[in-house]
């Protein structure tokens, strides 16, 4: 079965100007709610500091096993207690929740005086690099009476990909590391980015004329073009007819009729321009989420359009515009990725869960993951980005992983388990 799928909407959204750093909430602090003063910038502590927050599992005790749930700047996630409930944690596992830098209860001022965003100073304060000594400062500040206490970490998409860029520069203060559907720039852009190709393959697959109208209806700019692109890439997330929608818009246009185009583009989700000029979401997650798409696919969004259709490098782009400036422009240093050959120095134990028709993140990262990392495992599910489709599976695997690691009879059972669908490549 062909499967189209799209960029997750969680990448994309939200800008303004947004609520300043001053006027934020916070949340009374006890031992389940924790704040820790850290460097706005670790690179140079006299620049001053700012308050990060993070949440312990209401069951919280030092003689379990501790997970760190990682989010990147592009993602949230609503609570310990709730995070655990929502992915199944086991209840012999305490749950550690580290807010994002730039988020609700962990502000930081990149404001100019006049409400204006300073991109520079974001780009210098909400990168990765800062997460990574955020999760670091974490774990020290958790475990100030036992230093040596190794943590284990999950994460999904970009926050996985984050928990790479931890194990790269702390490569043994994990145990575990549960990375669900991880980025990686450098593998994409070894391999010749095949996820640049997932949506004008999925045109093809409908109706092979469907590629040169949809480029017929672009060049003539009959719609906005990010707003068409962007409607396109997110109809697989949220019409179970997507498909059908996808070529009836596509023929419209073609022939200059914008009735189901503007049906669908009224829908907010829909509608990306709107959604970067709303405010609400820079409220909660900050103009730092803007900066994470190019943090994971940066040596394609830096490089040269794609002769084919590609909504992925099209709306990326359009929305990591200021930070793109920032280094075509103003030669600013682009994006640090930590090296493959860091991952060898890595004592964590790491399992990858992939989806086998996922086009963000492509399953071949999986397989070329394991020539790096000494203590590896990756399971490809029947399954795309969002991994909606075996939720017991995945549930399974994580706890018998975090329980029991590598090599267990525990892990074994629940990767063969009935509630698990492996997919295996082409010709694999």
């Amino acid at each position: 079965m062909q499967r189209i799928f799209a960029v997750s909407i969680v990448l994309l959204l939200g800008a303004g100007v947004g609520l300043r750093a001053q006027d934020n909430p916070s949340i009374p602090a006890d031992f389940h709610h924790r704040y820790v003063e850290l460097p706005l910038d670790h690179r140079d502590p006299a620049l001053g500091t700012f308050t990060l927050y993070y949440e312990l599992s209401s069951n919280f005790s030092f003689d379990r096993p501790t997970v760190f749930y990682i989010v990147d700047s592009q993602q949230y996630a609503h609570g310990a207690d709730r995070t655990a409930g929502n992915y199944g944690f086991s209840d012999s596992l305490n749950l550690v929740l580290i807010e994002h830098r730039g988020h609700t209860y962990s502000p930081i001022e990149v404001h100019n005086p006049d409400g204006s965003v300073d991109w520079r100073r974001a780009y210098r304060l909400l990168a990765s690099h800062q997460a990574v000594e955020d999760i670091e400062a974490v774990r020290r500040d958790l475990f100030s009476d036992a230093p040596d206490t190794r943590i284990s970490l999950y994460g999904r998409s970009g926050g996985a990909y984050l928990i790479h860029e931890y194990l790269s520069k702390y490569p043994t203060h994990a145990a575990r590391a549960f990375t669900r559907t991880a980025p990686n720039p450098l593998i994409m852009h070894q391999q010749g980015n095949p996820e640049s190709t997932a949506f004008v393959n999925g045109l093809d697959a409908i109706d092979p004329s469907l590629r040169t109208k949809l480029r017929a209806v672009l060049d003539r700019e009959t719609v906005p073009r990010h707003d068409l692109l962007w409607l396109l890439l997110q109809l697989p997330y949220n019409d179970p007819n997507a498909s059908e929608v996808q070529a009836r818009i596509i023929n419209e246009l073609y022939q200059h009729d914008t009735t189901t185009y503007n049906e669908y583009h009224a829908q907010p989700r829909y509608d990306l321009v709107a959604m970067l000029r709303s405010p609400a979401l820079e409220r909660q997650m900050g103009v730092g989420m803007f900066l994470r798409p190019l943090e994971c696919d940066g040596p394609y969004l830096l490089g040269p359009e794609p002769a084919y259709i590609d909504p992925v490098y099209t709306t990326f782009r359009y929305t990591s515009a200021q930070y793109i400036a920032l280094i075509e422009e103003e030669d600013l240093p682009g994006p640090e990725y930590p090296t493959l050959d860091s991952f060898r120095r890595v004592e964590a134990e790491v399992f990858y869960l992939a989806g086998g028709h996922d086009h963000m993140s492509p399953w071949s990262i999986a397989v070329e993951l394991g020539k790096w990392f000494p203590h590896y495992q990756y399971f490809i599910a029947d399954d795309t980005h969002t991994m909606s489709e075996h939720q017991e599976c995945y549930r399974q695997l994580r706890n018998a992983f975090f329980l029991h690691g590598l090599g267990s009879r525990e892990l074994d059972e629940a990767a063969a388990s009935s509630v698990c669908v492996e997919w295996s490549p082409p010709g694999g």
